[in-house]
Parts: structure tokens; C-alpha cells; sequence
């Protein structure tokens, strides 16, 4: 007998760092999100559309949980909730390790939510088989899963029975998108995350979290040319200073792996250019933060 065609909305949320935007791009099998050891590289939510014959499954790639400091906190935490709110299914996505108190206090938000629920354990390819099942065990305790699949979003353990077992869970409907889509994002959407995931890459701590990109040019020259002008914005001028880094050096080093990214997504020759600009404490500026699509 041939299973309905089914299509719905997956939220992806967890903790910071935990591996959600690896996962996602796993999934899809394409760089839609930034991806970083350092927590909260993501700060909307990116989309990535898998369509099999199954059914589609629209992923949504969040911010990770935490306590926010000023505006721009606040808001990721506000894309949070309401992605889970649109969604027909949840990936809660932990580390391989008992669950702490912030933990413990999400779950007990978990509960009020009637949409299923699948507990993703990653990371299991960094530990041994038997850590998995007190792991288990502690979170079985703290609410109520459809389904718990220890995963690998690295190397891709388990992740043919996590598409499994998401269709099945998924309702009855027609694709919401054209199954050549892979995200809903458009390509300066995409090329601006490749960009803030070089900034993570090649920067200290206190950079990329007060950074933001803000594309002013994006035009297709040719058929074989592409011109991209962004700004890279900073709260404070000693910020902007390590950004451009000693005779441009650093700015040059993010802008070269950009643009080498760029034209591989693209499939055509890029001019980059890279601006960096001082907009003096933006996070905790509403008006600001609208103008740089935090909106």
C-alpha cells in the first residue's frame, strides 16, 4: 500500500552550539546556515526544504536557547517560539551528557506543547555506545517524546531513520514548495550567512557577537560575473579596528574564504567587497536593528 504524500514544518531548537545548523545542512545536503564552535552563530531562523517521494519536510534552523542581554537577545528568542508554534513537529536536540538545570527548565516548557516532540542526543560519535542510555534514561524522566534517536549530525549516524521516522509523523498534505527548492531563503540571504560564518571562523570572542551584515549591492554582472558589496557592522571603533585587522589583513582573510565559498554556491566568478562600519550599541537599538533586518 503507498503512503499519503505528507508535508509539515520541523523546528530545530536546543542550546547554543549543540548542532542544529550542522544538522540542518546535513539534511539538506547544502551550507544554508552558518556554522561555528562558538554558541549563538545563528540568530534567525533559516529554512532548508527536503522533498523525497515520502512527502517534504521544511526545516527551520533557530537560535539557541539562552538568557538574552539587550534587543537583539530578545528578539532571537522571540523567532524561537514562534517557530515552534508554526511547526508540525520538534527536534529538541541536546548534548550526550545528563541534562542540567537549564535544561531541566526547558523541558519543563516542552510539556505545554501539544506538537510531537523527537529528542535528538548528538554528538554520539564523541562518545562511547553505553553513555548513551543514562543520557536516555535522565531525560525520560523530564517529559514525554514520540521518539528518542541518538544522532550524529557530523557524520550522519542515524540520520536516514531520523527522515524515516519524521515522514511518518508528518501530516497528510501537498508540497508547500517546488521540489527542486532547497531553502526559501534567497541567495543574498545565503551568501550573507557564508560571509558571518568567516567572521566567527577568523575572529576572537567578542566580534562576532556584536557584528551584523548588512548586503548593499548584489548584481549579476554577467553570466559569469557576480558584484557583492556588504558592511560588516561593529558597536565600537576598537571593534572595527581588530575587524580590518593590521594593514587590512583580517578583513582580507574573511573576504578571500568568503568569496571562494561564494562562487562555489553560486557556480560563477565574485567580486567581493567588504566595508566595515561602526553603528554605536545597534543590539539594543530598535531602529537600528529594523535596518538590519531584525525585524
Amino acid at each position: 500500500m503507498t503512503r499519503p504524500f505528507c508535508s509539515g514544518f520541523v523546528s530545530i531548537i536546543g542550546k547554543p552550539n549543540v548542532g542544529k545548523s550542522t544538522l540542518l545542512n546535513k539534511l539538506i545536503g547544502e551550507r544554508l546556515a552558518a556554522v561555528s564552535k562558538k554558541p549563538q552563530t545563528t540568530r534567525g531562523v533559516i529554512r532548508g526544504i527536503l522533498t523525497t517521494r515520502r512527502g517534504q519536510a521544511i526545516f527551520l534552523d533557530t537560535p539557541g536557547f539562552h538568557a538574552p542581554q539587550d534587543a537583539l537577545g530578545d528578539w532571537m528568542i522571540g523567532e524561537i517560539h514562534k517557530s515552534i508554534e508554526g511547526a508540525d513537529l520538534i527536534y529538541w536536540m541536546v548534548f550526550p551528557s545528563p541534562p542540567r538545570k537549564e535544561d531541566e527548565r526547558l523541558a519543563q516548557e516542552m510539556a505545554k506543547i501539544r506538537t510531537p516532540i523527537f529528542l535528538l542526543i548528538n554528538q554520539v560519535d564523541r562518545v562511547k555506545k553505553p553513555q548513551i542510555l543514562p543520557v536516555i534514561d535522565a531525560y525520560r524522566k523530564l517529559a514525554t517524546f514520540k521518539e528518542i534517536i541518538p544522532i550524529s549530525a557530523h557524520t550522519g549516524e542515524s540520520l536516514p531513520i531520523l527522515v524515516h521516522r519524521t515522514f511518518e509523523n508528518l501530516p497528510e498534505n501537498p508540497a508547500y514548495f517546488s521540489e527542486e527548492l532547497m531553502t526559501d531563503q534567497n541567495e543574498r540571504t545565503i551568501v550573507a550567512e557564508m560571509i558571518r560564518e568567516k567572521i566567527f571562523r577568523f575572529t576572537g570572542e567578542e566580534i562576532p557577537y556584536s557584528s551584523a551584515l548588512e548586503i548593499e549591492q548584489f548584481q549579476e554582472k554577467s553570466d559569469r560575473l557576480v558584484v557583492i558589496t556588504a558592511s560588516l557592522i561593529v558597536e565600537k571603533d576598537s571593534q572595527k579596528a581588530i575587524l580590518i585587522g593590521k594593514g587590512g589583513a583580517k578583513i582580507k582573510q574573511i573576504g578571500e574564504a568568503a568569496r571562494k565559498e561564494i562562487e562555489a554556491f553560486l557556480g560563477k566568478k565574485v567580486f567581493l567587497e567588504l566595508w566595515v562600519k561602526t553603528l554605536r550599541h545597534w543590539k539594543k537599538d530598535p531602529e537600528a536593528m529594523k535596518r538590519l533586518g531584525f525585524n
